[in-house]
């Protein structure tokens, strides 16, 4: 198997998992489900021993989710950190009779440089959406329960971190549009497993868009529309989604980077002025508990799990940081 995986990144609600529900349909493809905690493990390997890390990696609630159940014996002989996530990845595509595997968490695109040190061959499809959609989409979520400000600043924020990777590591990046995604498919599909090596040899009888016992319950509302084929329908949604203030507060924050990448701004000098941006600022403060809430209906042991191991690895001061964006 390719021990140098390929990874699909963008800002959250930009179409990571429709892109990978999508390549997923390919013969020699595996992509199991978001695994952030790949990350902390990558941070923490500078400060901690390798059997610590295993010893906790193999306990990660998410990895069950992948549905495997690799015990400590299975990373035995890997001699790095690295070498134990790709050998999880590994024992995922046997199950599911793939040979090459991927990985769709968009957060991981604020986190390429460290990436491609851990696995330096590794490829990249970065996906952009319109970011009035991206922030629409956000606000929607039951899982994300972002608003105007913080919304649109995350989706500057990771833009930003892919565009500066794939400016620094040009033959590593597939650039690829939302808008052109459910516009062209096939198109783009062969272009970007032609991209990862691969002949486009794609499932003679495809799998559903959405397995039916994937995602749990917690995931229903952001992914509820996998399970139908590529669609323009979702491309303008926002225009009936948002107010007309909250537009302007997407764009005054995003305009720079919306212009260069051909979204066109419904205002030529966004300014929304202080106190919109400062209420759009305060309403985070009342969607926090509620995606808090979701969490501990739906995914309590992922959540207890996910501050303990900030704590053992070290990184929750930063992760209480990084929660809002």
């Amino acid at each position: 198997m390719d021990h140098s995986p390929f990874l699909i990144v963008g800002c959250g609600r930009s179409g990571t998992s429709l892109l990978r529900s999508l390549l997923n349909r390919h013969q020699d493809i595996a992509i199991p489900l978001e695994s952030l905690f790949i990350v902390d493990y990558l941070r923490a390997a500078s400060h901690l021993d390798l059997e610590t890390l295993k010893g906790i990696l193999v306990r990660e609630p998410e990895i069950l989710e992948w549905g495997i159940a690799p015990s400590i014996h299975d990373l035995t002989d890997c001699d790095s950190i690295g070498g134990a996530i790709a050998r999880l990845h590994e024992i995922y595509a046997g199950k599911v009779g793939k040979s090459t595997w991927g990985q769709k968490t968009p957060r991981f695109v604020r986190h390429l440089p460290l990436l491609k040190e851990h696995f330096p061959s590794m490829r990249v499809v970065h996906i952009i959406r319109d970011p009035r959609a991206v922030v629409s989409s956000l606000m929607n979520s039951d899982v994300h329960r972002s608003d105007p400000y913080h919304g649109a600043q995350r989706w500057r924020l990771d833009v930003s971190y892919g565009l500066s990777f794939g400016a620094s590591n040009p033959e590593e990046v597939f650039q690829v549009k939302y808008e052109d995604l459910v516009n062209r498919p096939n198109e783009l599909l062969d272009q970007i497993v032609g991209f990862l090596g691969l002949e486009p040899a794609w499932e003679s009888q495809p799998r559903p868009l959405k397995e039916a016992d994937e995602y749990s319950a917690f995931y229903d509302n952001i992914h509820a529309n996998l399970d139908r084929p590529p669609s323009t329908q979702f491309v303008d949604k926002w225009r009936n989604e948002l107010s007309a203030h909250d537009v302007e507060i997407v764009e005054a924050v995003c305009l720079d980077r919306m212009i260069e990448l051909g979204y066109r701004p419904e205002h030529e000098r966004p300014n929304p002025g202080k106190g919109r941006f400062r209420r759009a600022r305060m309403l985070r403060l009342i969607r926090i508990p509620m995606q808090a809430a979701r969490y501990l209906r739906y995914r309590r042991t992922y959540l207890f799990h996910l501050f303990w191991r900030k704590w053992r690895l070290g990184l929750l001061k930063e992760f209480l940081w990084e929660i809002n964006y």
